[in-house]
C-alpha cells in the first residue's frame, strides 16, 4: 500500500510540467523502476539447520531432566538429550526431536518431520571426573531443502 502511494506521487510528478516544456523534478523511468522493484534479499540456505545455543533454563522449562547426553561446541550447548526427548534451537525456536536409534556415550540419531540430526563420537576419552566425554561431530540435515551443516565439538553423557 505504501509502495503504491509512492508510485502514484512519482508518476504524478512525472506528468506535471514546469510550463516551459521541461519536466522539472520529474522522476525518470529508471528511478520509477528502481523504486517499484522490491529488493530481494537472499535467504541463508543453511538457516534451517544452523544450531543456536540452549541453556539449562531451556531444559528445565521444556520439562526435561538434567541427566542425559549433550553436544557442546565452544562452550555452548547445542543439543541436549534426556529420556526419549532431545532439544535443539534453530532460528530462535526450541525444537523437540525424538530418538530414531539408541542414544549413548558413542552418539545418537534424532529427528522430527523436517530435520535429521546425527551425533557420533570420534573416540572415547574420559574426562577427569569420570564422565564419558570426547570429541564428536554433529550433522544436521533439513530433509526438505537438503541443507546440511556438520560441526565438531564434544559429546558428553551422564548417567
Amino acid at each position: 500500500m505504501r509502495l503504491a502511494s509512492l508510485l502514484t506521487v512519482l508518476l504524478a510528478a512525472a506528468c506535471g510540467s514546469a510550463g516551459d516544456g521541461t519536466s522539472g523534478n520529474a522522476a525518470d523511468t529508471n528511478q520509477i523502476e528502481r523504486l517499484a522493484t522490491p529488493r530481494v534479499e537472499k535467504a541463508d540456505p543453511k538457516a534451517s539447520v544452523r544450531l543456536q545455543a540452549i541453556e539449562e533454563a531451556d531444559i528445565a522449562t521444556e520439562g526435561m531432566s538434567a541427566a542425559g547426553c549433550r553436544f557442546i561446541r565452544d562452550g555452548r550447548m547445542l543439543l541436549a538429550s534426556a529420556g526419549s526427548d532431545a532439544l535443539i534451537r534453530i532460528a530462535g525456536k526450541l525444537r523437540h526431536l525424538i530418538h530414531s536409534a539408541p542414544v549413548g556415550s558413542t552418539g545418537g540419531f534424532f529427528e522430527d518431520r523436517q530435520l535429521s540430526v546425527s551425533v557420533g563420537r570420534d573416540r572415547d576419552v574420559p574426562i577427569s571426573d569420570g564422565t564419558p566425554s570426547g570429541p564428536a561431530r554433529i550433522t544436521i540435515t533439513n530433509r526438505r531443502t537438503e541443507a546440511q551443516i556438520e560441526l565438531r565439538g564434544v559429546w558428553t553423557c551422564t548417567s
